[in-house]
């Protein structure tokens, strides 16, 4: 019989051999292919092991030898004392731009100088600040000049008097400069300055740039007086569960501990980390306006109706070392939502108290090149770096 008939007739058989060879194949090959991988992945720990301990072994060295240069020699490398005093250095930086002293500066340019005649008077813009309108003016009178700081008569007629320290400057464009300290009390719809700060010739010569002047006062408010607005919360004697007083400004405030540590950390320092303050019943703190201590309280404990256009600026200013971050989120709501002041000045408080939120909002409502140049025009001396790129870049979308 032929061989391909053959193996037609046995082909059942032949297949089955085949299956058996091919299964037999596999199983030979899986089996190297598991020894090979178990060896590599031996192997690999092996290596990962003695990488460990060499690192371990190194670690140890390098600790013994620290522990034994901290024995022997200096406590601190010369590199470690560098970085922990640039780290004080920018923690007192922080805490300096974190300060409590209600403090702003007022820029003005005075144009048409030459024409002023005896008697006449020149008044800067308004510009808003801890809830008051303040304006530079300057005067000429008796062949002399005269700079003063008025505060705007505004609010509803009331009365109001503040307590400064003002420092009055004036610049020309020969690096000439003079400063003038003063202090004094300023009432609301009257001015207070340096009646004669320089004879009228010599200003003339030394700081007249093109028939202009330019006035700079720097104001450091020691103490508003005036009108004040119905206590929401009573923190005198009669306060349920208070534990501590709070002295501010010479008036007393009966608090509860627990409940403004755990609302700000820096009460919960001055309370529960002071060992001294911890240990006592009452503390002072010093240069903080009771007034606005008082509305920061009725804050931090709900009273939302504390926050207007009047308040909000000295309620922010002790938000920003007290870090509550309910009076913070209350701040910002009210400024975003309800606030009438001038979308310069709200720039202004978010370049001193940094909001990225809030700046990218306001910055959206500048919609026309005018309303920009005016803004900028107002607040270019108080806006801070990361405000200014924004409203340069904002310009690029105007037309």
């Amino acid at each position: 019989m032929p061989p391909a008939k053959r193996r037609c007739e046995n082909g059942s058989d032949d297949q089955t051999d085949l299956r058996e060879l091919i299964k037999t194949d596999i199983s030979n090959a899986t089996q190297e292919i598991k020894t090979m991988v178990t060896e590599e992945i031996k192997k690999n720990i092996t290596e990962t092991k003695t990488i460990v301990n060499n690192q371990e072994k190194n670690i140890l060295e390098r600790i013994e030898k620290l522990e034994k240069q901290m024995e022997n020699g200096p406590k601190i490398s010369p590199i470690l004392e560098k970085v922990q005093k640039m780290e004080s250095r920018m923690e007192a930086e922080s805490d300096a731009k974190k300060s409590l002293d209600k403090k702003f500066v007022l820029n003005e340019t005075f144009c048409d100088v030459l024409s002023m005649e005896d008697g006449d008077c020149q008044y800067g813009k308004c510009c808003e600040h801890f809830g008051q309108k303040w304006k530079l003016i300057v005067k000429r009178l008796d062949n002399h000049l005269g700079i003063y700081l008025a505060l705007d008569k505004e609010r509803n007629n009331e009365e109001w008097s503040v307590d400064t320290f003002t420092s009055f400057e004036m610049s020309g464009e020969q690096e000439y400069n003079e400063i003038i300290q003063q202090k004094g009390e300023i009432c609301s719809g009257h001015m207070y300055g340096v009646a004669k700060f320089w004879t009228w010739a010599y200003m003339h010569n030394r700081f007249l740039v093109d028939g202009k002047l330019s006035v700079k006062a720097e104001v450091n408010i020691k103490k508003l007086s005036g009108a004040i607005k119905p206590k929401l919360i009573d923190f005198d004697a009669s306060a349920k569960f208070s534990d501590y007083v709070l002295e501010v400004g010479g008036e007393k405030f009966h608090v509860l501990k627990q409940l403004l540590a755990m609302r700000s950390p820096y009460f919960e320092a001055l309370f529960y980390r002071n060992f001294t303050e911890s240990t006592k019943d009452a503390t002072e703190l010093k240069n903080v306006d009771p007034t606005d201590f008082q509305n920061f309280l009725e804050v931090l404990h709900g009273e939302n109706k504390a926050i207007d256009d009047y308040t909000l600026e000295g309620i922010m200013l002790l938000n920003d070392v007290y870090d509550a971050k309910t009076v913070g989120e209350r701040c910002q709501e009210f400024l975003m939502e309800k606030s009438e002041l001038s979308l310069c000045k709200k720039l202004k408080l978010v370049s001193k108290y940094s909001n990225e939120e809030l700046k990218e909002k306001l910055i959206s409502e500048i919609k026309t090149i005018e309303e920009y140049k005016s803004i900028v025009g107002d607040g270019v001396d108080d806006f801070s770096l990361d405000v200014a790129q924004a409203l340069l870049r904002k310009s690029l979308t105007l037309h």
